[in-house]
């Protein structure tokens, strides 16, 4: 099997690297900032479940494991996530790795959903930790129905679901250039501009596909949901 290493998120927190150890490794406090249940056996080969809500849940083993630094889980499908922290000053460097296989249009879709969520939960916990503020009621309020990719700097569609506002409006391979006038270029910009925003929004998107400019009107319907 080909490996392939990501390693593309990181966020400096204005606090202590023993909190932030804290936040990362202890059950109740993990909930505060990421997860709606957690278990976490803190030691090497210790096993760890991970409930996001949103019908999300990870299950992994801990590989490896240093106190204030380091945390690397493997899940069950044999692909790895690595926690890094280093400390500056009084803040804390939080940087995540992903190592596994992700090829075609939808495994590339699916580690940059990944890592976008991922980075949202990292967001959330330097505004837990900051400003005591839990924004998880943003998060993927609503969508479209769309799978996308970051390709060359464009936001290519690589899935439509059937029943959903788009579905024969959009079509795969089309590439998404703006979203209400906001041009995209790289899938997070496209997420954070659809899936924020209450149900019911109308949404805006400016379309290529053929070589040919395609404008698309649809409203957003709840998260993960259809039309029927």
């Amino acid at each position: 099997m080909e490996w392939v290493s990501i390693a593309k998120k990181e966020i400096v927190i204005n606090t202590s690297i023993e909190k932030v150890w804290q936040a990362l490794t202890i059950p109740e406090l993990r909930n505060k900032w990421e997860t709606r249940q957690c278990e976490i056996d803190l030691c090497k080969g210790g096993k760890i479940y991970l409930d996001y809500g949103w019908n999300v849940t990870y299950e992994g083993v801990i590989v490896e494991i240093k106190e204030n630094e380091k945390l690397v889980l493997e899940d069950i499908d044999g692909y790895y996530t690595t926690w890094t922290l280093q400390s500056q000053g009084e803040m804390t460097n939080v940087s995540i790795e992903y190592t596994g296989n992700w090829v075609g249009d939808h495994g590339i879709s699916e580690m940059e959903n990944m890592l976008f969520g991922t980075f949202q939960f990292m967001l959330n916990l330097k505004t837990v930790m900051e400003d005591k503020y839990d924004q998880r009621e943003h998060f993927w309020k609503s969508w479209l129905g769309l799978n996308n990719r970051t390709e060359n700097d464009r936001v290519k569609v690589v899935h439509v679901h059937e029943d959903t506002p788009v579905s024969g409006k959009v079509q795969m391979g089309d590439y998404i250039h703006a979203v209400n006038g906001e041009v995209v270029n790289h899938y997070d910009g496209c997420e954070f501009a659809i899936t924020h925003q209450p149900v019911g929004t109308e949404i805006k998107l400016d379309i290529e596909r053929n070589e040919k400019q395609i404008k698309i009107i649809a409203n957003t319907i709840p998260y993960g949901t259809a039309l029927r």
